[in-house]
């Protein structure tokens, strides 16, 4: 990846799944989708590259989850947190049970159950959250971030 990007996590699991990533290296986050119900069962993402292209990612995870939301970020908009929460789901030991995103215009979720360990991911310096890197299977197992310095 570009070399002022810093990729951070990832939070969850690491036992099941497959590993999903970025090929491109991530500028400018557009959009956010995903699918939930009692935990997130899938997410997928758009962004931009350092030459103004853009890329959608996914959908990384299974087919479940009986709400979705997609969330498109205006042009002056970032996300500068991601919060979220891991714990159990059936077999499943460390599956992302919750996400919520803010950004430096409002706050997007949460969206699951919340049930688990809690975990917070603030952006120092006015950076900002361009893109993510998962584990995936039936359930989003884990989720980490790319952060690009403002």
């Amino acid at each position: 990846m570009a070399g002022s990007l810093v990729k951070l996590g990832a939070w969850g699991g690491d036992h099941g799944g497959k590993e999903y990533d970025v090929t491109v290296a991530p500028q400018r986050l557009e959009g956010f989708w995903l699918r939930y119900g009692k935990v997130i069962d899938c997410i997928s993402f758009s962004y931009l590259d350092k030459d103004k292209t853009l890329h959608t990612v996914g959908p990384w995870g299974g087919q479940g989850g009986l709400s979705e939301e997609t969330i498109t970020f205006e042009p002056s908009e970032y996300v500068k947190e991601l919060h979220g929460s891991v714990g159990p789901i059936g077999d499943y030991t460390h599956v992302v049970t919750s996400l919520k995103l803010v950004t430096s215009q409002r706050t997007i979720g949460p969206f699951g159950n919340g049930a688990g360990t809690p975990f917070a991911v603030p952006v120092l310096n006015n950076g900002s959250v361009v893109g993510f890197f998962a584990r995936a299977g039936p359930y989003l197992e884990s989720i980490g971030i790319y952060v690009h310095p403002f």
